[in-house]
């Protein structure tokens, strides 16, 4: 009797998991056709979070889509950053061309799997990013938390640069849409992160 509650309970839970953790589908085509909008701030003042400083760079307002997510516990920048995700716009928010390949995270950093790229290599960098997030309110970081794979997302808020005094690193935040590698992520202050 008990092993069978157990397996009920144990079904139910894993139902439950992957119906709230299975990518989203959206079928053929471009779901987040803008490029992100960014603009270097020159007035925004420097601000302390939870003993973090944190330096505006630029204000960062897009639309696109959740191509991977990787949750951070034990590294250095984790107590601030849990959470990178992979995004894509334009042709890499298309079903068509993410179809072919797997985003991979790994050490802060993403790259792509494929046998054969569906579009050209230079084109899937300018359209994809990993971005370090850093949720404002505990509203947004609980939304951060419920991101899946497929979501289509719109994040405003600031590319920061951030210090930990406390540990003696330093986090800075990428400018660039042609960079790739470590150093090619952005590390964003989310004021409002909406799924789509």
């Amino acid at each position: 009797m008990i092993k069978h509650f157990l397996f009920i309970v144990l079904l139910i839970g894993g139902v439950y998991y992957y119906w709230t953790t299975r990518p989203v589908e959206h079928g053929p085509g471009v779901v987040a056709p803008e490029t992100p909008v960014q603009e270097v701030t020159y007035n925004a003042d420097k601000f302390t979070y939870e003993g973090f400083k944190i330096t505006p760079k630029a204000n960062i307002d897009l639309e696109a889509r959740v191509l991977s997510i990787k949750n951070y516990y034990f590294d250095k920048y984790s107590e601030l950053v849990p959470t990178d995700i992979v995004v894509g716009w334009g042709p890499m928010s298309d079903e068509r061309n993410l179809s072919s390949l797997m985003v991979r995270q790994s050490d802060r950093s993403f790259y792509f799997e494929m046998a054969k790229p569906p579009i050209k290599k230079n084109a899937m960098w300018q359209h994809a990013s990993n971005m370090h997030l850093v949720g404002s309110t505990k509203k947004i970081r609980d939304k951060i938390n419920s991101l899946r794979e497929g979501h289509v997302i719109r994040i405003e808020g600031y590319l920061v640069n951030a210090t930990s005094p406390k540990k003696g690193w330093t986090l800075k935040s990428s400018l660039r849409r042609d960079d790739i590698g470590k150093d090619s992520s952005e590390l964003v202050w989310i004021k409002s992160l909406t799924i789509l």
